[in-house]
């Protein structure tokens, strides 16, 4: 999922009806008082609280047992707080936004470690740091070294980049491992590069604009 992706998922003031309306008919009905109080609980400590209501309706549609739909609600508000208290530990001054837990959250799952996210809040204090958090996992996810991935994420920040040509910036490092250069070959050579990083954005048949499809990781020689 791409970074635009995440940031739909934003914490939002939520009225109860609004939220039992929406789960009304698509989780067990015995549930849902408890899943709204969830809800409502990060709602009200700012947390990307629609990611819980999403998670609830995918658990019925999936015909999930009540009794798990509620455990995997609760694991996921867990998650998010753990998320938000990472941000702050790092260094984040409060209120954290809803955007970036929610991507941090993500990029956490898909391997980002503590020590990054405290790296990467230290380079970029007071500003928007999702798009590096998830482009460092872009990297992680396709086997590159952690602290080598951040190391070129936040050297591109450091000249200016942000946004989505820091996930440019991991793309052209993923496509230059998939044409055969090393780990830390493919590093090397998009750092030289830096700031002047080609977009790797792609024609396709509609003629859109798009990033290539990343194929799957290969093991580290």
């Amino acid at each position: 999922m791409r970074l635009q992706l995440l940031l739909l998922c934003l914490a939002s003031p939520m009225a109860a009806q609004s939220v039992r309306a929406r789960l009304e008919g698509r989780v067990p009905a015995e549930v849902i008082p408890t899943i709204d109080s969830l809800v409502q609980t990060a709602a009200a400590e700012s947390l990307p609280a629609e990611l819980l209501v999403q998670k609830a309706i995918e658990g019925g549609a999936k015909h999930v047992a009540p009794e798990y739909i509620v455990v995997a609600v609760r694991v996921n508000l867990d998650q998010l707080r753990r998320a938000r208290n990472m941000l702050v530990d790092g260094g984040d001054k409060p209120p954290t936004t809803a955007e970036e837990v929610a991507t941090l959250n993500t990029a956490l799952k898909r391997g980002l470690a503590p020590p990054t996210v405290a790296r990467i809040v230290e380079a970029l204090p007071a500003e928007p740091r999702s798009a590096a958090f998830h482009a460092v996992a872009d990297l992680v996810g396709h086997g590159f070294d952690q602290d080598s991935a951040a190391d070129l994420i936040l050297a591109a920040a450091s000249m200016g980049l942000r946004g989505e040509r820091l996930l440019d910036v991991a793309d052209k490092a993923i496509l230059e491992l998939q044409s055969g250069r090393g780990y830390t070959e493919a590093l090397g050579t998009v750092q030289s590069q830096l700031p002047q990083v080609s977009t790797t954005k792609v024609p396709d048949p509609s003629g859109q604009a798009v990033r290539p499809v990343q194929q799957a990781p290969r093991s580290r020689p």
